[in-house]
């Protein structure tokens, strides 16, 4: 992805009349790339280590790598012999994996405890969210995730499982709703394009997919197989006016943009 923008930027192609080439068909004004690279900029550097986060990806890694069978003896050998580093982290472990297992009431009841840390760690609400959704709550799964995403916004995971659980549910055009607002603030997540383009192919949008799927293969730094799907998209049959002209329009500059891409060797 990097070595893909670097050629563009070498190509001089990565920004025109200092706006950036991929945001040039996107709802972004000048001053509004401004303000968001000024506040880039003034921004200092954090890293937020969370030592209860740690340990969570630690016991979710150890669940993945493992057959559900042998991570259930594990997990629950330890909280048996209390051998762990942290009980909350073993549980989630424990409770991830019995919700691969199937086994939901499994998972509900050995999570309960941790419920009151919720609030303190985006995975454990992921958590709750997956089992009510499992359990055909989708209701209750969504009103965990709209109350999550308040208290971490920046939490990607909680975004995908969101969008993932309004797919699930039926509700397609909420979840449109809802990328398209994720995308207003950051376009260069290829995972949100992905499922935009999902989520409009359950619609029977045949051209919006295409566009989706384009953008989720450009981020990746896969020209080519971007302008193949716009390229796709121009033959659909479902497409207006307006949108037939975007793809049209898109089209021409990533074509333009493989040109040079040639032209300098890439």
């Amino acid at each position: 992805m990097g070595d893909f923008f670097e050629r563009l930027q070498k190509a001089g192609r990565l920004y025109e009349n200092n706006v950036p080439v991929y945001f040039r068909s996107h709802p972004l004004t000048v001053e509004r790339l401004s303000d968001m690279q000024n506040r880039a900029q003034d921004s200092p550097y954090r890293q937020i280590v969370s030592s209860l986060d740690f340990h969570l990806i630690r016991a979710k890694l150890r669940a993945q790598i493992m057959q559900p069978r042998d991570a259930i003896t594990e997990f629950e050998r330890s909280l048996k012999e209390k051998k762990y580093l942290s009980e909350a982290a073993t549980r989630y472990g424990l409770a991830y994996t019995l919700l691969r297992a199937h086994d939901i009431e499994g998972a509900r009841r050995v999570s309960t405890p941790l419920d009151v840390l919720q609030k303190e760690s985006p995975i454990l609400t992921g958590l709750a969210a997956s089992i009510r959704e499992r359990s055909g709550d989708f209701a209750g799964a969504h009103e965990i995730y709209r109350q999550a995403l308040l208290r971490f916004p920046q939490a990607r995971s909680l975004v995908y499982g969101y969008v993932d659980s309004l797919y699930a549910a039926g509700s397609h055009h909420l979840a449109l709703t809802f990328i398209e607002g994720q995308l207003a603030r950051d376009q260069s997540d290829f995972k949100l394009f992905g499922l935009q383009a999902k989520t409009y192919a359950a619609l029977g949008k045949r051209v919006q997919q295409r566009r989706a799927q384009a953008e989720y293969y450009l981020l990746q730094g896969q020209l080519g197989a971007a302008i193949e799907q716009l390229e796709f998209a121009q033959r659909e049959k479902d497409g207006d006016f307006y949108e037939l002209s975007a793809v049209d329009a898109r089209l021409r500059e990533l074509r333009k943009l493989q040109m040079e891409e040639e032209k300098n060797g890439g």
